[in-house]
C-alpha cells in the first residue's frame, strides 16, 4: 500500500523538474543551472516556476547576484541529493578499466601530503591509467566536506573531523597519525632527538590555517604546565623547511610529511619529547559515486599510495 501510494503521489510531479532543482542548488542562478543543463535560461525559469506551485513554496529567493535557497529547500536537498546520488550509481555503466580510462579525477589533499603523495600517484596513474587526468585541490578538515558537496573533488584526504560524517558523506581511516620534530642541525648545533629543554627553548613554527597562534602541541603541553613559545605561523606546511634552514626553530609536522621533509632539506626529525597529538587520517568521499567503479578504483590507488608512504616514515 505504502509503495502504491508513493508512485501514485510521485506521478503528480515531473521528476525532470527535481533535475532542475538539483541543478539550481548546485550554481545557484538560473543562468548557471541553464548551462549546467544545456538548458535556455527561460526553461529553467518556467521549470522553477512549475516546482515552486507543486511544493507550495518560493524555493529560491533573490539574494545579490545569485539565489538563496529557503528553509524548505534545504530540507527537500538533504533527502534529494543522496537519492539522486544513488539514482546515479544504480543506472551508471558498471565497467571500468584503469588502462582505457579518460576519465578526470579530483583528489583533495593538504599541502604536507600533497608534496610527497601526488608525484608517487602521478607515476602509478602512468603505469595503471596513463589516459587518466589528476587534478589537485587544496584539503583541510574544516573544508573537506564542503568541498565534496559541490563537486569541487570527488575525493578528500585529510585529518578527519571529530564530529561524524553526515548521510552525504563516506569516510575511510587509513592511519593514525602523530606529529615529529623537525629542525637544521647547524642551527640548533646538536644532532638527534630533542629533548624538553631543547623543545621549549627554542622557538617554534607553527602551521596555522586561521593565523592562530595555539596548536594541538600547545595542549599537550599545557597539559604537564609547560609553553613553548612561537616564532612565526605559516598556512603552508612546505614553507616550513626554507625557515628552519636559516632560523634556529622547532618545526612540529606530522609523521609521514616530518619523514619526507627532513630527507629532502637534510634536516634532523626527532619525536616529541612530550606525549604526541594524534589524529585520524583518511578521507572522505560524496555518497553520489560511492559505488562508482572508477571511484572505487581511485580510492584503492591512493590508499596504496598513503600506506606506502607511511611504511617508509614509521
Amino acid at each position: 500500500m505504502n509503495d502504491k501510494f508513493t508512485e501514485i503521489e510521485l506521478r503528480k510531479l515531473d521528476l525532470n523538474l527535481l533535475l532542475v532543482f538539483s541543478a539550481l542548488m548546485r550554481e545557484g542562478s538560473v543562468a548557471a543551472a541553464a548551462k549546467r543543463l544545456y538548458l535556455g535560461p527561460s526553461a529553467v525559469s518556467m521549470a522553477l516556476a512549475r516546482l515552486r506551485e507543486a511544493l507550495g513554496d518560493a524555493l529560491f529567493v533573490r539574494a545579490g547576484t545569485g539565489m538563496e535557497p529557503t528553509p524548505r529547500a534545504l530540507s527537500l536537498w538533504t533527502e534529494l541529493e543522496p537519492a539522486l546520488g544513488r539514482i546515479g550509481s544504480a543506472v551508471r555503466d558498471r565497467t571500468f578499466e584503469p588502462a582505457t580510462t579518460t576519465r578526470m579525477f579530483r583528489l583533495g589533499a593538504p599541502d604536507d601530503l600533497e608534496i610527497v603523495l601526488v608525484p608517487d600517484l602521478i607515476e602509478r596513474l602512468g603505469t595503471e591509467a596513463p589516459g587518466a587526468r589528476l587534478v589537485v585541490q587544496p584539503a583541510n578538515f574544516h573544508t573537506l566536506y564542503d568541498n565534496l558537496d559541490h563537486g569541487l573533488v570527488d575525493l578528500a584526504l585529510s585529518a578527519l573531523p571529530a564530529r561524524a560524517p553526515s548521510a552525504r558523506h563516506r569516510t575511510r581511516l587509513l592511519r593514525r597519525e602523530r606529529f615529529s620534530a623537525v629542525y637544521d642541525r647547524t642551527m640548533l648545533g646538536r644532532t638527534g632527538s630533542v629533548d624538553l629543554d631543547c623543545f621549549l627553548a627554542t622557538p617554534h613554527v607553527l602551521l596555522s590555517l586561521r593565523g592562530d597562534l595555539h596548536g594541538p602541541v600547545d595542549n599537550a603541553l599545557e597539559d604537564i604546565g609547560k609553553s613553548r613559545t612561537i616564532l612565526a605561523t605559516v598556512s603552508h606546511f612546505p614553507t616550513m623547511p626554507f625557515i628552519l634552514r636559516r632560523r634556529r626553530a622547532i618545526a612540529c609536522i606530522p609523521s609521514i610529511a616530518a619523514h619526507h621533509f627532513s630527507s629532502a632539506f637534510d634536516l634532523e626529525r626527532s619525536p616529541l619529547p612530550i606525549r604526541s597529538p594524534e589524529f585520524d587520517l583518511g578521507f572522505a568521499w560524496h555518497v553520489r559515486s560511492d559505488a562508482d567503479p572508477a571511484q572505487l578504483w581511485f580510492r584503492e590507488l591512493v590508499a596504496g599510495c598513503v600506506a606506502d608512504l607511511a611504511q617508509v616514515s614509521d
